[in-house]
């Protein structure tokens, strides 16, 4: 079995052909151009993740392919908002998709492309839909509590605001394989690795503001900063090491097929990478 980084980088590959299928059975409709430039790019992390544990749970592609695309549209949708809210004017290297389409169009598209996404997620039944819904509401009272929370409720915020959408990508991967008695496995996992994304992540948005590469620290990275006196490193680095634990004995409980452990203990490290490679 191949490496967590080779794995990811072949199931990104998988990811971007089934945005493009998305996009070609779309592309008389009239907004295919705000909607390409939405989903293009990104590290599809969190459509790995779905196919990954799927994979791991007896499902084949053509199972997991929905839940994966399905998470990616939502997770776009969600930075495209966010971009607005936040006034951020660039993502990934590019313009934000407000800068070049306004902000109405981006809005209205990024309303559609959320239920959209969530009918895809309907064929796994009434249980993933009811349990998406649920990821979905949470992700947007994180939102909120991102710009109006406060610093005491740090872990909380990015449980709801980060989190969400790693436990949606986790439970999809249950229904997706026919293993629905590991949703609330799934759920943890899903906690776990989603927390551990957003601390770096932080983290990193520290570091930057510390070397002057960024203004000023908003939302969970500024939280970070305040709830630990503008010393975040020893706080990250024990809350890492408990979460990176924590994780290995829940996998551990769900006895995965032994060719997917080194893949599936791999992913920490992987997200890790992910998010520091941006220093």
């Amino acid at each position: 079995m191949s490496t967590i980084q080779d794995y990811w980088l072949s199931r990104r590959k998988v990811i971007d052909r089934l945005v493009e299928e998305f996009l070609n059975r779309n592309r008389e409709w009239e907004h295919v151009d705000l909607t390409r430039y939405i989903l293009k790019d990104g590290k599809r992390l969190r459509g790995v993740l779905m196919m990954l544990f799927s994979e791991a749970l007896g499902a084949t592609e053509e199972q997991s392919s929905k839940g994966a695309l399905a998470v990616e549209v939502l997770h776009a949708a969600s930075l495209a908002l966010d971009d607005i809210v936040d006034g951020d004017l660039e993502r990934r290297g590019d313009k934000s998709a407000w800068v070049v389409f306004g902000n109405r169009r981006v809005i209205l598209l990024s309303n559609y492309l959320v239920p959209l996404a969530l009918r895809y997620i309907e064929s796994y039944g009434p249980d993933a839909l009811s349990t998406s819904l649920k990821l979905w509401l949470d992700t947007a009272e994180g939102a909120l509590k991102d710009l109006y929370g406060r610093a005491e409720d740090y872990f909380k915020v990015i449980e709801l605001k980060t989190a969400s959408l790693f436990k949606l990508s986790m439970v999809l991967a249950a229904y997706s394989s026919r293993r629905e008695e590991l949703v609330d496995e799934m759920m943890t996992t899903g906690s776990q690795l989603g927390s551990i994304y957003q601390l770096v992540d932080d983290y990193v948005d520290f570091v930057r503001y510390r070397r002057g590469q960024i203004k000023e620290l908003e939302g969970s990275a500024l939280y970070l900063y305040q709830y630990t006196d503008g010393n975040p490193e020893e706080i990250v680095n024990q809350t890492v090491a408990k979460l990176k634990e924590s994780y290995e004995q829940e996998i551990n409980r769900i006895h995965f097929p032994a060719r997917y452990h080194q893949l599936i203990r791999g992913l920490p490290d992987l997200l890790m990478a992910a998010m520091l490679s941006e220093i």
